[in-house]
């Protein structure tokens, strides 16, 4: 079943023009969120030791994992 059968009409989104600020501003909005989501999805993943290479303690990383990646 193709999406324009759920919800009608294909999403359309109005990109801002390349050359402008906004466009570049957007991007580097869109690539941090992304490394923090990533990096966020990573820490429960760490082991104690390397928790106390990075000088994090469990309470902390476990704060910094749950958090929401739009939030810095």
């Amino acid at each position: 079943m193709s999406n324009r059968l759920l919800f009608g009409e294909p999403l359309r989104l109005h990109a801002p023009r390349v050359g402008s600020r906004h466009h570049l501003l957007s991007w580097a909005a869109l690539r941090s969120a992304w490394r923090r989501h990533h990096s966020r999805r990573r820490i429960p993943h760490l082991d104690s030791h390397l928790l106390k290479d990075i000088g994090v303690s469990f309470a902390e990383a476990e704060m910094e994992a749950n958090k929401p990646f739009w939030r810095d």
